[in-house]
């Protein structure tokens, strides 16, 4: 579990629209797997002071208690250099440090209802056996107004339990009557400098979409010659709901709720998408599919 460049990217860019604070709760402790430079490089980019995080990496404060440690800075030391919220983490033990421990597959107790501004998770739902309890206690987690980012493998990946589609989440937050939800993707299509530190390709993602008849599943399928990621953004509102299960869109009829039309809704909103500088002449979409609408490179 882990911040990378991706998420770190997500989390100012969403600090800049609407600030970051009260209470943050992560989802596991987080490695952060960027180094000094390039996170230097996206606070200059959105407006942050580094000062406090050159301290910190003067000071040597390296993160010495995560399985996948590297001698970068603790992910509540990261938190600290752009927002005052204040940082809690739950895990299903305390092996990494947690301050709350509860394991995400059983309903969460009653003190833990509404209690969290902002919530971080990073890439835990694909070693969850049950990713409807966790999505459902982070949503009761929520306060009104409060916002989740969630990372997640769309593609099999060594290790991983689970994977998933952008429609998982967005029917989710579509059909409960959340207030916003930007769904992304990121696809790697090339080794990084490390498994975890690589350059992405990157989506947004609507349900809405075209095929053509001679439209290939194998070709399709094909198309992901990489890493696939779905990133999620999501603001709860004052008439959202957190039980409501929506139904695949392809068997959606008049005895269903259509939450595709949601998608109308969202795009009302302010919440500004990521901007890339880099934009690539020949790109391949994400299964062949314009469900897909490409943002840029190098992400």
């Amino acid at each position: 579990m882990g911040i990378n460049k991706q998420t770190l990217e997500m989390l100012l860019n969403e600090n800049n629209y609407k600030k970051i604070t009260g209470n943050y709760l992560s989802i596991g402790r987080q490695t952060v797997n960027i180094d000094a430079n390039y996170t230097k490089k996206l606070f200059e980019k959105y407006g942050y002071s580094s000062k406090k995080l050159n301290d910190l990496y003067v000071n040597e404060k390296f993160d010495t208690s995560t399985r996948h440690a590297n001698e970068t800075i603790m992910d509540n030391d990261l938190l600290s250099c752009f927002s005052d919220a204040k940082y809690n983490c739950l895990d299903r033990s305390s092996y990494e440090g947690a301050s709350i421990i509860h394991d995400m597959n059983t309903q969460i107790p009653d003190n833990l209802f509404q209690k969290f501004d902002f919530i971080y998770n990073g890439s835990c739902m694909d070693n969850l056996f049950d990713p409807v309890s966790f999505i459902r206690n982070t949503s009761n987690m929520l306060k009104v107004g409060g916002r989740i980012l969630h990372i997640e493998c769309a593609t099999g990946v060594p290790g991983a339990y689970l994977m998933y589609s952008p429609e998982w989440f967005f029917s989710y937050y579509a059909i409960n009557n959340y207030t916003d939800c930007k769904v992304y993707v990121s696809v790697a299509r090339r080794e990084g400098v490390t498994r975890h530190i690589f350059d992405t390709d990157l989506f947004t993602w609507q349900p809405f979409f075209n095929r053509t008849e001679n439209y290939s599943d194998i070709k399709a399928c094909k198309s992901i010659n990489g890493l696939m990621h779905v990133i999620i953004i999501a603001e709860k509102g004052d008439n959202s709901t957190d039980n409501i299960c929506p139904i695949q869109m392809q068997y959606l009829d008049e005895n269903a709720i259509d939450w595709r039309q949601k998608y109308f809704d969202f795009n009302k909103s302010k919440r500004p998408l990521i901007k890339l500088d880099q934009i690539e002449k020949e790109i391949v979409f994400p299964y062949l599919s314009d469900h897909f609408k490409y943002l840029g490179s190098s992400f």
